[in-house]
């Protein structure tokens, strides 16, 4: 180990825009019990921030120096440790992120939840498979995280090929314009963040030793005030060279502004008994979002809580309707064999494997959906005897629905970091179908859909609104041609050499 010169400390602040699912191995409340410390607090462990910064920097990053810096060991790779060289201790630091402050609202009321979401494995009829129902904790509300990272400079360093101040401030860069996410079920909405703030420190314990080390000595990592004097993002983006900046991956996204044409049932199945009245048999379900606003004494009424259920449409339940329809129109999650290196050959696909053969993380992320401008409705119904055409004994029930309003959904492609994805033409051909039949109202998504529930339309797609143009005899859905040439643009793929690409729904 060399002679330390330098240290240098981020500070990074951020917000949950998505819940958060990070297990931590336990199944004593559900199946996959969130991760807490002894405090019953929950919190992101360290080696998941490394996890996610290890592979965002690995296929941007020059290959000798990412193992100097992030470690590396030669059995991570199947091979057997032959030498020191085989194993390299990693020269960052990386800090748990924990919930800052109290976490509570101007009333005093806890700014997240820990609450439980469903999930069940469908066949191709929509109904359960057999031992497929599961279920796990999540962590949703407005959580204000904060890490730390640091980095020391050793003076082996000064030869390397990448320095420790640059490693750093290229990490703050990916945190501020990468989509990066902890957690699981990351490609299905989970584990987004926002509201990123980073500030940075560095000690000179050599140009300066003596008020170097002095200040360093003094400095306290977990105390405001030591970060005062600190520098912020763009300072840090200022000290660093157009040459030493890393080349971050440009986002493909999709996104689809979408009207809800009448009822959506996504079914939370833990329902729980309110005081005073029973809960419906089956509720739609729902995130929270806080209300900021600080209620007087005359106000604390029930209409005016500071906690607000809203409706969402959870990343599975999209993956799960368009990754079934897209497999009746081609074999869509299969991904043809491309080069990732001269010695590694793999197949993908697309939404993902996990099975004995095959365990690939999906290469589409859908994003969880929240329905604004609507409202729950809670109705009876009752189920009809077939043969009699009567109602059926005790088969009354009750359920909460949401009514109307919009949403948005979001469609990234690829991976994030390093990975060159090859999106066939088919695949770009069927998504586009499978999406317009999505806003033709023939593919609906969540529960009882055969009496119209789940029915959206496309008002809007990345940004730009168009009219719905009548479809005349022979042409393509104006809807499907707008799709298609969208994903034709955004993924890069040229025109199809039979022509004109045709709708599946003509």
């Amino acid at each position: 180990m060399g002679k330390i010169i330098k240290k240098h400390y981020l500070k990074i602040t951020f917000q949950l825009d998505s819940p958060l699912c990070i297990g931590s191995g336990r199944n004593d409340i559900t199946d996959q019990d969130i991760l807490r410390d002894a405090r019953g607090i929950p919190y992101i462990p360290g080696s998941a921030v490394a996890g996610v910064l290890r592979e965002a920097c690995q296929g941007i990053m020059d290959d000798k120096a990412w193992k100097y810096y992030f470690g590396y060991s030669s059995t991570n790779t199947g091979n057997k440790v032959k030498s020191d060289n085989d194993i390299i201790e990693s020269q960052i630091i990386f800090y748990d992120a924990t919930l800052v402050g109290d976490n509570k609202d101007k009333d005093g009321n806890p700014k997240y939840r820990i609450s439980q979401r469903d999930g069940v494995a469908l066949n191709e009829y929509k109904s359960a498979k057999k031992q497929a129902k599961f279920d796990w904790e999540i962590l949703e509300g407005d959580c204000k995280f904060q890490t730390f990272i640091e980095i020391s400079e050793e003076q082996s360093d000064v030869n390397e090929k990448v320095k420790a101040d640059e490693v750093l401030t290229n990490i703050a860069k990916i945190w501020k314009e990468t989509d990066i996410r902890f957690g699981a079920k990351t490609t299905r909405g989970y584990g987004k963040i926002c509201n990123i703030d980073i500030i940075g420190r560095s000690f000179e314990l050599v140009k300066n030793p003596d008020n170097g080390i002095e200040d360093w000595l003094e400095f306290n990592l977990f105390d405001d005030e030591s970060w005062e004097v600190g520098y912020s993002y763009e300072d840090m983006l200022k000290t660093l060279n157009e040459d030493k900046k890393w080349t971050l991956k440009d986002s493909k996204k999709l996104s689809l502004k979408l009207r809800l044409e009448g009822g959506l049932s996504i079914r939370r199945y833990s329902t729980q008994c309110s005081e005073g009245e029973s809960s419906p048999d089956q509720e739609q379900m729902t995130t929270i979002k806080f209300n900021n606003k600080k209620s007087s004494d005359q106000d604390k009424v029930e209409s005016q809580k500071s906690i607000e259920e809203i409706a969402v449409i959870p990343g599975t339940t999209w993956a799960g309707a368009i990754g079934h329809r897209m497999e009746e129109l081609i074999e869509g999650s299969k991904v043809t064999k491309f080069k990732r290196s001269e010695k590694d050959i793999q197949s993908y696909h697309y939404f993902g494997a996990a099975n004995d053969k095959d365990k690939e993380k999906s290469l589409i992320y859908f994003g969880e959906s929240r329905l604004t401008g609507g409202e729950f409705k809670v109705m009876s119904r009752n189920a009809i005897d077939r043969f009699l055409g009567s109602t059926a004994e005790g088969a009354l029930f009750t359920e909460k629905i949401y009514i109307g309003g919009e949403t948005t959904l979001d469609i990234s492609f690829g991976d994030p970091y390093n990975t060159a994805v090859v999106y066939s033409d088919d695949f770009i051909n069927a998504l586009a179908a499978t999406l317009t039949d999505l806003h033709e109202g023939y593919l609906a998504v969540g529960g009882a859909t055969s009496v119209g529930r789940g029915v959206f339309s496309i008002t809007d797609i990345n940004g730009k609104k168009f009219d719905t143009v009548k479809q005349e005899d022979g042409e393509n859905h104006p809807v499907f041609d707008k799709l298609y040439n969208t994903l034709n643009t955004l993924l890069e793929k040229k025109e199809a050499r039979d022509g004109k690409q045709t709708s599946q729904k003509e």
